[in-house]
């Protein structure tokens, strides 16, 4: 799939700054993949996925050190479930993005407000080194993860475990994750957990869902909570808005520093036109607006700008987007 977009942000890092630019990826992630798969009789399928991110605005890879950015993994399907190995994405992305009322499905979406305070909630989307099991019973789908931590001398020391549920079943859809990473010398442990539910009734969907991290180094822990709403305005046409409540603890640093932010909150306000030209190319238009507060300013301007802004209490970033995608 590829997908880009024209972006404009006013006030991006805090400092009154505004950037116009084409991003690589609007909703959806731009990448080429290789996948494949052989009947080995009996009921059991073998099969790999070779996925590789490209930023389209400049044809250069998202991760120069990573080719396979997206997805490496082989594995076997069989009625007792599908067993994966290799570098793939974890239950928190399967199943928050499966309950995220703006991207319907489509998956990273570039401005998402679930980034407010750092692109922390997914613990990185995707385990390395990782052996990963799923199955559907019913109308529930589970994964069950484990990343190995490859470090000398403990087994512990870098690894990954993780798990999710997802529920769907008439109108209703409910999801819970939960994943954590111990650090490379095993001294502190990042915990995200996220859990989400959609309720469909004839052209409305309705959302709902709280995500929350938690590092065991300083004590830093962040929350976000969104209501969302869709709405299929026509055979091609469909409108999604959404409300997100951001807070964090008075020990968040920055990110990747020990400098401290302290305590902050912000609220986010998103809404996403999407337009089909067919199947499989779409039209969109999007615009956010964005309120920061104590440490959060720190936190987002950090993120978005480059440098933590700390002499502001308070700041508001506003922007918004239109672009195409294509699956293929």
């Amino acid at each position: 799939m590829v997908s880009t977009a024209v972006r404009y942000t006013r006030n991006i890092d805090g400092l009154h700054q505004n950037k116009s630019e084409l991003i690589g990826s609007g909703i959806g992630n731009s990448f080429l993949g290789i996948a494949g798969q052989e009947d080995l009789g009996g009921g059991t399928t073998a099969f790999f996925t070779l996925e590789h991110g490209i930023d389209l605005d400049s044809g250069t890879s998202v991760d120069a050190a990573t080719f396979w950015e997206c997805q490496a993994t082989l594995g076997l399907r069989t009625d007792w479930g599908t067993v994966s190995l290799g570098r793939q994405y974890n239950a928190l992305n399967n199943v928050a993005w499966s309950l995220n009322p703006l991207v319907q499905g489509w998956g990273v979406y570039w401005s998402d407000p679930v980034y407010i305070g750092g692109d922390i909630f997914y613990q990185d989307y995707r385990i390395d080194n990782s052996i990963v099991y799923q199955h559907t019973t019913g109308p529930v789908q589970w994964q069950v993860e484990y990343g190995f931590g490859e470090q000398p001398g403990s087994a512990r020391r870098g690894q990954t475990l993780g798990a999710g549920m997802l529920y769907r079943q008439g109108p209703w859809a409910f999801g819970l994750a939960y994943d954590q990473q111990r650090s490379a010398n095993g001294d502190s442990v990042q915990r995200t957990y996220a859990l989400g539910a959609s309720y469909a009734w004839t052209k409305t969907t309705l959302y709902t869902g709280h995500l929350g991290n938690r590092d065991s180094a300083n004590g830093s822990a962040q929350h976000i909570s969104y209501l969302g709403l869709g709405y299929q305005l026509g055979a091609a046409t469909h409108l999604s808005g959404a409300y997100y409540h951001y807070r964090q603890n008075r020990h968040t640093t920055v990110l990747n520093s020990p400098q401290v932010l302290g305590q902050g909150r912000a609220h986010a306000v998103a809404a996403v036109l999407d337009y089909a030209l067919s199947e499989r190319t779409h039209l969109y238009l999007e615009a956010d607006i964005t309120r920061m507060r104590g440490g959060a300013v720190g936190r987002e301007t950090h993120y978005w700008g480059g440098t933590p802004v700390t002499t502001s209490s308070h700041s508001t970033r506003t922007a918004a987007m239109a672009g195409v995608r294509h699956a293929f």
